[in-house]
């Protein structure tokens, strides 16, 4: 394969180890509402859906208005975001594709603190480019994000890949027509699509997948 290939990444689960931040914020302001789960439930359901998806579902059995309770809980995830570190070989992966002249970017559900945490964890001088919830465009699935990035940098969709942990980042990759990658680590209960180009168990697996 071409060592020119571009990477789009998730950041959640994907570069991110964010679960022990997002689990617990998410599961705390469900209970507030009157809401309790356990955690494994809470992690399970965000990683087969997504945040918001467990809020509507909690604001519609309280009769509650979901944006209150999306902002409470990204306030709460965002006040931990010093917690967060990075995905195992997350660094030395994207610091080998820029050697080889790969490019990578960013799209994510996550906000501003996207940034910080990046910083933290030393993975920003390896992006060209990071969309954030705050760049305005639809969530994923919605491919619009993707197809900005083809257009904006000149990307041959051929040679593009999304890799991230969720089926909807998958749902996203197809709906732009760039090729899948499906990270999967232990314990991730995703069940891949039939659609992806691949299913990796560790970041390094894209190195020996691209020849690098």
């Amino acid at each position: 394969m071409t060592t020119k290939a571009s990477f789009i990444w998730d950041l959640d689960g994907t570069l991110f180890d964010s679960y022990p931040a997002i689990v617990p914020s998410a599961r705390e302001i469900c209970a507030e509402a009157g809401v309790f789960y356990e955690e494994s439930y809470v992690r399970d359901f965000v990683l087969r859906t997504s945040v918001n998806d467990l809020l509507r579902r909690v604001a519609e059995e309280k009769a509650l208005a979901f944006e209150p309770l999306k902002a409470a809980f990204t306030a709460r995830s965002d006040s931990r975001w010093a917690s967060i570190q990075a995905i195992p070989h997350a660094r030395e992966t994207l610091a080998a594709l820029r050697a080889a002249g790969c490019r990578s970017f960013v799209y994510t559900h996550r906000g501003a603190s996207s940034f910080a945490i990046l910083e933290n964890t030393g993975l920003a001088p390896y992006l060209d480019e990071v969309l954030t919830s705050e760049s305005g465009f639809p969530r994923k699935p919605d491919p619009a994000a993707i197809l900005y990035l083809l257009d904006k940098y000149a990307l041959d969709p051929a040679e593009t890949y999304y890799v991230g942990d969720r089926r909807l980042d998958m749902e996203a990759a197809q709906g732009a027509g760039i090729g899948g990658i499906l990270f999967r680590e232990p314990g991730n209960p995703t069940q891949p699509l039939g659609t992806e180009r691949f299913v990796i168990a560790d970041l390094r697996e894209i190195l020996q997948l691209f020849s690098l």
